[in-house]
């Protein structure tokens, strides 16, 4: 198929051409108006929790803990046993400031508990 003298369009404008179509289609949703824009830099501290887990919850609670998944803020983490679910449940805040001091961002918003 022969092109017809049309100028070739980068794929940077094309997404943001894209992007911006959302934005305005999308405004009616507030949590679209709300959300920040995720950058690169974001996503590799949100995934640089896996990476620092141990050093900000130290050795104890890594060997009976593990993150699982990270969303929108919410880190879920994974738990040995009850037991230990239970004593995460009131080492919450602090474990949030421990990771999120890690990051250097704060990242880490919230966090919920599952038993492996």
């Amino acid at each position: 198929m022969a092109r017809k003298n049309k100028p070739l369009v980068g794929i940077g404008d094309i997404l943001q051409k894209a992007l911006r179509h959302i934005a305005v289609t999308g405004a009616k949703n507030e949590a679209l108006l709300n959300a920040k824009k995720s950058t690169a830099f974001d996503k590799i501290k949100e995934y640089s929790i896996y990476l620092i887990w141990q050093d900000a919850v130290g050795a104890n609670i890594a060997r009976h803990a593990a993150p699982k998944y990270f969303n929108q803020g919410v880190l879920t983490i994974e738990v040995d046993s009850s037991t230990w679910m239970n004593e995460l449940k009131f080492m919450k805040k602090d474990l949030m400031k421990n990771l999120n001091e890690k990051l250097g961002v704060k990242k880490v918003k919230d966090i919920a508990f599952k038993i492996r």
